[in-house]
């Protein structure tokens, strides 16, 4: 009894000890993993407005893995971010001023200042334009570092409504000052699109040839005029021979597959050549 009893208790210790290790490895990795990426927090990241529209930002949330959103000023001040987050890793500059003030937005002026400029607990969701939800959305973060006479900064991460996606990135615009404690970030997306609304890929198609078909009418319209001195009037634009001839051409081609299908049928001889007259079916 003694014997097992002895044998029962080592082995426990051998448990506890792997225990330990597996707990300390734990704490270690841990830890490891925090000095450069915070926790993985994200609130929740869609809305819905009272008058029923909703937007889900989602997509735009960066987790770990994936790099902050970068942005600048005129004044060349750096901007880190996250969308319904905080960012993944805190700037150096603001670990050097020991401040670890958890946040979605960090500012860092000449290199050497760093402030967080809201905090992702105090937020709030508003239209860019009151009364136009297809501008886009925006969410403020509010209770920042203080910033003087009592105010503590703010943001304003604003997203347009860009639904070809045509408009950029957020680093393709400044960061601006709206007032002395309040920052405004734009963020061009189709996610600043109100949910519902975002084009189909066929929308896209057809949105995309009327642009690039007034292009090409309109450019080639100026170029007979200033070139080739054409008045204004359907003679000026482009390939106007081309286009008139259009509907033959496309009567001929139908006329051709209709008398080819009517052959394979065995409905009609096949033709040498030459025009010939449709004599329907």
């Amino acid at each position: 009894m003694g014997t097992q009893l002895g044998a029962m208790v080592r082995e426990g210790g051998r448990s506890n000890v792997a225990l330990r290790a597996l707990i300390v490895v734990g704490v270690l990795v841990a830890n490891g993993s925090c000095n450069r990426f915070q926790e993985a927090w994200v609130m929740n990241c869609d809305h819905t407005f009272p008058d029923g529209t909703t937007y889900d930002l989602t997509a735009m949330t960066r987790t770990a893995g994936r790099s902050d959103y970068v942005g600048r000023d005129k004044l060349g001040n750096m901007y880190y971010m996250n969308v319904c987050g905080n960012v993944q890793e805190i700037p150096k500059e603001c670990k050097a001023l020991q401040k670890s003030i958890r946040s979605p937005v960090y500012q860092v002026r000449n290199e050497s200042y760093c402030h967080w400029l809201g905090v992702e607990q105090s937020h709030a969701w508003d239209y860019i334009e009151p009364g136009s939800p297809f501008v886009g959305v925006q969410i403020t973060y509010n209770n920042g570092e203080y910033c003087q006479e009592g105010v503590n900064r703010q943001v304003k991460l604003q997203f347009y409504c860009d639904h070809l996606g045509r408009l950029g990135t957020v680093g393709d615009y400044y960061v601006t000052q709206e007032a002395p404690c309040t920052w405004v970030v734009t963020f061009p997306t189709p996610y600043g699109c109100p949910k519902g609304t975002a084009l189909s890929q066929g929308s896209l198609f057809v949105v995309a040839f009327c642009i690039l078909f007034t292009g090409y009418c309109g450019g080639g319209l100026l170029l007979n005029m200033t070139k080739f001195d054409l008045p204004l009037g359907p003679d000026a634009l482009p390939h106007i021979s081309f286009w008139r001839g259009l509907p033959e051409l496309v009567k001929e081609g139908a006329v051709f597959t209709a008398d080819s299908f009517l052959v394979k049928l065995g409905r009609r001889e096949a033709r040498e050549g030459g025009s010939f007259e449709w004599s329907g079916l």
